[in-house]
């Protein structure tokens, strides 16, 4: 049974008639999104998927979202925006933005649910979108080369030092607190154990161009064994090519133990040189980076502690059970990001 909606949706007899909805017989909280809220809505005109975008700007939103007429052209499985009377993808209702896209039924397997056919065909469809965004008819500016330099491990233990700090200095340190400060510790004891392996930024980061930013298994619809629509279009963004890969392929596969299926990632990376090639350094590259990014990161907890959003909590400790293994198996994800 889904969760009840913390925060009820407002307004909604003035979003069905913005959107020409007529009426609407059931409106159900969709309690598995992380960071934004959604919801399914049945109403005359049919059956919706309505969200609200949570601290995304309205404006990339709508920029995003007006591309998907061009990737579903392009073969890529979307879900178009609907628009409302005047046209707009994005409506703003008392004082929050929201999308609405049709409702498509399908899931979102991941782990062991994943085989290599599965694997194969998610990594044609990463390959399909980079190329559609990469077309000219895309509309999209030309990539600029993406900044940013891997956190330093000064940095990341001053940033994991801050949050142990802050649980001390709580009056009343709940079951969370306590775990994460756990992690924490641990945490700091193989940053110094592998900080010799953090990743050379003088070296390019490999290919880039825009991609879907988040193309993870909670933005991948399934039905068939098939991807039926990639959604949220939100964070579309310049990125390393490989990093999107390594990205998707260590959150697809991954098992609740932290584990990751290395034969579904070979076969992931087959399935998108189907499309796009890359070459086996460019991904070895993506994978120290991202490795190193998890290693040295713990932003979930600014969800928790700054923002006062529990959405991420339990990606905290999902991420470092696979910060864990992939420790401790560096070369054999490399091996199979090369195979």
């Amino acid at each position: 049974m889904a969760s009840p909606d913390p925060r009820p949706l407002a307004g909604l007899d003035a979003l069905s008639s913005a959107y020409g909805l007529g009426a609407v017989h059931s409106c159900r909280y969709l309690p598995d999104g992380f960071l934004n809220r959604s919801w399914r809505i049945d109403a005359d005109r049919g059956v919706f998927a309505l969200k609200e975008l949570v601290r995304l700007d309205p404006a990339h939103a709508r920029r995003s979202l007006g591309l998907l007429r061009h990737l579903a052209a392009a073969g890529v499985p979307v879900a178009e925006a609907v628009p409302d009377a005047s046209g707009e993808t994005v409506v703003r209702l008392r004082g929050r933005h929201y999308c609405l896209a049709p409702w498509i039924e399908g899931g979102h397997p991941r782990g062991a649910d994943m085989d290599t056919g599965h694997a194969f065909h998610h990594g044609s469809v990463i390959g399909r979108i980079h190329r559609a965004l990469a077309d000219a008819s895309a509309g999209l500016p030309a990539p600029e080369p993406p900044g940013g330099l891997s956190a330093t491990p000064a940095e990341a233990r001053g940033r994991i030092g801050g949050y142990l700090g802050l649980i001390s200095r709580l009056e009343a340190p709940g079951e969370f607190d306590t775990a994460a400060a756990a992690v924490l510790r641990e945490r700091l004891e193989l940053l110094a154990a592998h900080e010799h392996l953090r990743p050379d930024d003088s070296r390019p980061p490999g290919p880039f161009g825009w991609t879907h930013g988040d193309c993870q298994n909670w933005n991948l619809l399934w039905s068939g064994g098939r991807i039926v629509a990639v959604l949220d279009w939100d964070r579309l963004r310049v990125n390393p090519f490989g990093e999107e890969v390594v990205r998707a392929a260590m959150y697809q596969f991954a098992l609740p133990d932290g584990r990751v299926d290395l034969g579904n990632v070979a076969a992931l990376v087959a399935g998108y040189r189907t499309e796009s090639p890359i070459g086996a350094a460019a991904l070895a590259d993506a994978a120290r980076r991202r490795w190193w990014r998890l290693t040295s990161s713990v932003w979930h907890l600014k969800h928790h502690y700054h923002l006062g959003d529990h959405s991420s909590d339990r990606l905290f400790f999902g991420d470092e059970r696979l910060v864990r293994w992939w420790t401790a198996h560096l070369g054999d994800v490399a091996a199979a990001f090369a195979a």
